[in-house]
């Protein structure tokens, strides 16, 4: 199997767990030994000015909201595009970091493009592929413009017409299809 670090998992429609319904996964990790992902569209009530108290020790008002990456508890993540701040980079344009100064600096510069994230989403050594060999789980390929979209409901939507998209693209043996077809 291909290892699966800078794509996102994208929950089938068929997948039965509540809690990953329609969710769209950054994978941050991937490997023999397990993998790691961060859910990019379910987004909570909690503000990054909610929790910078506890955070940055300071208040700050950023009503960005927080998203929920899992079901694992893990430290405060933010996904980014400042390189320089950056633990590890994802894809071009998409950084990863969990260094506590480092998120202090990127919270109180109020970075953007950014997505910050509670949580994670994590899977023991051959679990993932188990999952993805049930079809509970498709893949594609992450981009800046996907992580950092909205992140919404929508995102799952947009990514599963992509998907759909270029099924059928093979299919019928085009390099692409329009966004319309009734603008043919």
């Amino acid at each position: 199997m291909k290892f699966l670090k800078g794509h996102l998992l994208v929950a089938a429609s068929s997948l039965e767990s509540l809690f990953f319904t329609r969710s769209v996964i950054l994978m941050c990790e991937h490997s023999a030994e397990g993998a790691m992902g961060l859910i990019l569209n379910r987004p909570t009530e909690a503000s990054v000015g909610d929790v910078a108290e506890t955070v940055l020790n300071e208040p700050l008002d950023w009503e960005k909201p927080i998203c929920l990456g899992g079901p694992v508890e893990g430290p405060l993540v933010v996904l980014h595009a400042e390189a320089e701040q950056a633990d590890q980079t994802i894809v071009d344009g998409v950084h990863y970091t969990i260094d506590a100064d480092k998120v202090r600096a990127l919270l109180s510069q109020q970075t953007e493009p950014s997505r910050i994230i509670a949580n994670y989403s994590g899977w023991g050594p051959g679990q993932l592929e188990g999952e993805m060999e049930e079809g509970s789980w498709l893949t594609w390929p992450a981009g800046a413009d996907l992580v950092f979209g909205d992140g919404g409901e929508d995102l799952w939507t947009q990514v599963m017409q992509q998907i759909q998209s270029s099924d059928l693209a093979r299919m019928i043996g085009v390099a692409h299809l329009p966004a319309d077809p009734s603008a043919n």
